[in-house]
């Protein structure tokens, strides 16, 4: 594993923590998936920086970026992206987005067409309402308080639970992605997120039509890459 510098710029009064490694100028930006940050990233970057200039960035909310004022709504995501973008001088990338990561580069996409060199959609949200049932029931009142709490081996567990090459769960992440999670509004955020895309149904089927009214309309190359075993975005997602 490689130490990456932490780097920090504000983007409309959030303080947004990112790594930026390589010097092409063609610029790869990486969106990780829900309750993830950009430690996620540590195996790839090296690799992809031998023919790109990689910026991986941290979420509103998650890892060392502020946590969003307000109340959510789905556009708050690709708004925040397309103004990092905007405050980095970047004019053009390949967006990378994993799982809810997918879905926020979709959606910048179909906002900001002009944005988005290409699109690389890793087992990504927003096509198809089937998630697991934890998830559906996370997002209920009451029954997702109960299990937001830090859990250090709840999260292992999860994580292992849902990785295929198991050597993947380092220590170092377990323990960075616990760091994180203590944080005193990390719960309220991920309940808030959970509530404004999932129900007790799955996904939230007007975030399911936005995606798909609109879909056509992109003329970027688009890259899906999908594991067969994928635990929480089906296979048939694809």
């Amino acid at each position: 594993m490689m130490n990456f510098e932490d780097q920090y710029i504000d983007v409309h009064g959030y303080k947004t923590r990112y790594w930026s490694y390589g010097n092409s100028e063609s610029i790869i930006l990486l969106l990780h998936g829900f309750a993830f940050s950009v430690e996620i990233w540590e195996s790839n970057i090296h690799d992809l920086s031998k023919n790109h200039k990689v910026i991986a960035l941290d979420l509103l909310g998650f890892g060392l970026t502020d946590q969003p004022k307000g109340k959510h709504k789905i556009e708050i995501y690709p708004n925040f992206v397309f103004e990092f973008l905007k405050q980095m001088s970047i004019q053009k990338a390949h967006v990378v987005g994993h799982s809810m990561g997918g879905l926020i580069a979709t959606k910048l996409a179909q906002m900001h067409p002009e944005i988005v060199e290409s699109l690389i959609l890793l087992g990504s949200a927003g096509f198809d309402t089937k998630i697991p049932m934890h998830f559906r029931v996370f997002s209920l009142p009451f029954v997702g308080e109960m299990f937001i709490k830090p859990n250090k081996q709840g999260l292992i567990s999860a994580l292992r639970r849902n990785t295929y090459v198991k050597s993947a769960v380092t220590p170092k992440l377990a323990n960075k992605l616990f760091e994180f999670s203590l944080h005193p509004e990390m719960g309220v955020t991920l309940l808030k997120i959970t509530r404004t895309a999932i129900n007790i149904f799955g996904f939230k089927s007007f975030i399911i039509k936005s995606i798909k009214i609109e879909i056509d309309n992109l003329t970027m190359p688009v890259l899906i890459i999908w594991g067969k075993e994928d635990a929480i975005i089906y296979l048939e997602h694809a």
